[in-house]
């Protein structure tokens, strides 16, 4: 999931093998699924045919991992005669005339190691090609480098949109390129279209060559784990490569509702009609958290029309961001939040603060005081809303009831000249009914583990964090466990920060967890990265969706839902399940696709 600059315990995944091992011998990479199953017509299940959408940073369509492989078969020429690739001297043979002209020279593309090294231990090697992780490019104008895009004179009928891009046939697997073998060329865009964050739309075969660089570099994280690569060919592949994609690109309020536009993203989505849809987007404040938004029924509907709809659950254990009490009849209880004042590194001051305290009797009378680092109070507040000036600071309040009867109260607190707030915040909560509370917190940083947090209190907890969108009805929340490195949590154990336990609904908030933590995927500009979180488990489950439904495309939302839930593994580590923590235990994506065809015969 991602979160405004992605301040966030999400480092980004990649694609990623699925392994029952708790502890390998070497760092996993990538899935074998092509190997043991086809779909119904013999091909390999690689999802094809499948449309993805995906509301995240955005993509950057120029990365050698999302173009298909459909740019035709070409020979790979030896001109000085050594039998293997010769980086600079050999070539490919574009027009069939048997001879290497200058514009036909070889070059490659490595795609950089940003893993700390850890790739190493699987074969990528820095400097010198290497047919697993890199790719091959024709060096037209010979000025020894890759050009691309428009300012390079390209257009969208470009294959590759620049210099060509190649993948080579290793057909024996000996890490070069021999006489002999083929090269592959790249030629259309796995991304069918982008909205951008400024509402322009971009198509393939129109100008998807222009999509707006994804600055986060978190969708082009994501969109490698579902799509990325080529299967049999790179070390590192998505688990759907053969699927498309559509994003919807995020832009950010800074105000409590951190996603501006929302609806009209997910329309967007609707729209291009995808087959599944996947947020990469975690919410908490000012919501119910019920399912109950026009967000959210509107994601169940078209869970109706048959989208499967997937989110991760959150990566907000560990934030001390939510707090869940039972207040008493009568009795004052007062929780304490600091708001440290640390500037984000995109933001040029945190000048708001925010909470919202969500129970479930609306007919109850529950009074709040609020009391600002200036000591001024509010004065008791209970209904209505307004907005008030105390001391230093500006306090906007509201109460509010939601379709399914959660009553919200909601506060915005900044400094009266928008200075950087700073200090601690008290809230006196009052009851006139025994009954459950939960309070949220969150500045304008917008990260999991932000600079406002709750302190100085027992009802701190991570049992139950879901986040926002994928709190509606309809949406599978994934969770994330340890795959290769844990630092500090075990490999194979619930990722430390992985989102748990149930809604205010009382309905179990996590339906299964996935590799979450160290995968590799895809970066923007030419690299691999670590990508961790849920941001990282939902692709998983996205992936192998993609593979479901390219066996079955008549399966609806809770059919896929049933039997990534029947098929999940279960170990050590999830205990039974279903439970809080864990969900329905671990995706098993060979599972899930044997449970379908089983079904089907």
């Amino acid at each position: 999931m991602i979160i405004k600059n992605l301040v966030t315990a999400v480092v980004i995944l990649s694609i990623m093998a699925v392994s029952s091992a708790f502890a390998q011998s070497k760092y996993e990479a990538s899935t074998v699924l092509k190997e043991k199953f086809t779909d119904k017509s013999g091909a390999p299940l690689t999802g094809k045919g499948v449309i993805i959408g995906d509301v995240d940073s955005g993509i950057d369509v120029f990365h050698p991992m999302f173009f298909f492989a459909d740019g035709g078969e070409f020979t790979f020429v030896d001109v000085n005669g050594d039998g293997s690739l010769t980086i600079g001297e050999d070539g490919v043979d574009k027009n069939g005339d048997g001879k290497i002209e200058s514009s036909e020279v070889l070059r490659y593309q490595e795609i950089r190691d940003n893993t700390w090294g850890m790739l190493t231990s699987i074969g990528q090697v820095a400097g010198k090609y290497n047919p697993e992780f890199d790719f091959l490019y024709v060096d037209v104008n010979g000025n020894k480098k890759r050009d691309f895009g428009t300012k390079a004179g390209f257009t969208e009928n470009d294959p590759s949109y620049g210099e060509q891009f190649f993948i080579s046939i290793d057909e024996n697997k000996n890490g070069k390129i021999e006489a002999g073998e083929k090269l592959v060329g790249l030629k259309t865009s796995k991304i069918r279209s982008v909205r951008q964050r400024d509402d322009v739309v971009r198509r393939r075969g129109i100008d998807l060559i222009e999509t707006e660089e994804d600055k986060n570099g978190h969708g082009t994280g994501v969109a490698g784990l579902i799509i990325g690569g080529h299967y049999g060919v790179q070390k590192i592949h998505g688990i759907a490569p053969d699927a498309e994609m559509v994003f919807s690109s995020i832009r950010y309020d800074y105000t409590p509702r951190f996603v501006r536009n929302f609806t009209d993203l997910v329309g967007f989505l609707r729209d291009e009609k995808v087959n599944i849809l996947l947020f990469e987007d975690g919410e908490w404040m000012w919501e119910f958290m019920d399912g109950s938004s026009p967000e959210e029924e509107m994601v169940n509907q078209m869970a109706r029309d048959g989208v499967t709809i997937v989110g991760g659950a959150g990566n907000m254990s560990g934030g001390n961001m939510v707090i869940i009490d039972q207040l008493k009849t009568g009795k004052s209880v007062t929780y304490t939040a600091s708001c440290s004042g640390k500037p984000d590194e995109d933001v040029s001051k945190n000048d708001g603060v925010f909470f919202s305290f969500l129970w479930k009797d609306a007919a109850s009378n529950v009074k709040f005081e609020l009391e600002t680092p200036d000591g001024k109070s509010t004065g008791e507040l209970s209904e209505g809303s307004g907005i008030l000036k105390t001391g230093q600071y500006k306090i906007f309040y509201s109460r509010e009831v939601s379709p399914k009867g959660t009553v919200m109260m909601k506060f915005g607190a900044s400094t009266q000249d928008s200075d950087i707030v700073r200090g601690k915040f008290k809230i006196k909560v009052t009851s006139d009914k025994d009954q459950e509370i939960r309070g949220y917190v969150v500045d304008v940083t917008q990260s999991w583990s932000g600079n406002a947090r709750w302190v100085n209190s027992n009802a701190i907890t991570d049992e139950s964090n879901i986040c926002f969108p994928s709190t509606a009805d309809s949406c599978m929340a994934i969770g994330a466990y340890v795959f290769n490195v844990g630092w500090m949590d075990q490999v194979g154990d619930l990722a430390s920060y992985s989102s748990k336990g149930y809604n205010i609904t009382g309905k179990l908030g996590v339906d299964i967890t996935g590799p979450g933590h160290s995968t590799f995927s895809t970066e923007k500009n030419n690299s691999y990265q670590i990508f961790s979180g849920t941001s990282s488990a939902a692709p998983h489950v996205v992936g192998t969706a993609a593979l479901l439904l390219q066996y079955d495309p008549s399966l609806t939302h809770e059919k896929v839902r049933m039997i990534l839930l029947n098929s999940a593994r279960k170990d050590n580590f999830t205990g039974d399940v279903p439970n809080p923590e864990w969900g329905y235990g671990k995706l098993n994506m060979e599972g899930a696709i044997q449970y379908l065809m089983n079904l089907s015969n």
